[in-house]
């Protein structure tokens, strides 16, 4: 067998090494790395929490899957029974405008403060104004 690149003779090389490595080396470094097992440290049967008791049945699955679907086709059959009207959506809003307090629907009216009413305001929050209390 011929070897073209030094790629295919590393792979080859690198598996006679394992091979020819010592088996107790390899042992030896396996049984440092595994930790033992302290059989006193294991809990006991009697210390396993004991099993739910309010499980789920399946009879009580299925009847909520049951239950599930009746509401289901009852929203179905409500939906399907709905006049869809979406031929005129200026109707509609005429409508929906009509309801509402046209006071909510105003603008606002913009506030015009003037520099010196603001400096006032700033002056009166700083006289009004208390620092933290000093934490000792």
């Amino acid at each position: 067998m011929k070897f073209t690149s030094a790629h295919h003779m590393s792979a080859p090389l690198a598996m006679l090494a394992l091979l020819l490595a010592p088996t107790h080396l390899l042992a030896q470094t396996a049984t440092e790395t595994t930790p033992q097992a302290d059989i006193n440290s294991m809990p006991k049967w009697s210390e396993f929490p004991v099993p739910p008791t309010n499980i789920t049945t399946p009879a009580e699955f299925q009847a909520a899957v049951t239950d599930t679907l009746a509401k289901r086709q009852q929203l179905k059959t409500e939906t399907d029974a709905l006049v869809w009207d979406d031929t005129v959506p200026e109707t509609f809003a005429a409508d929906a405008r009509g309801r509402i307090d046209p006071a909510h629907t105003a603008p606002i009216e913009a506030q015009t403060t003037t520099p010196a009413q603001i400096n006032a305001l700033a002056e009166d929050l700083r006289k009004r104004a208390a620092p933290p209390p000093v934490i000792k």
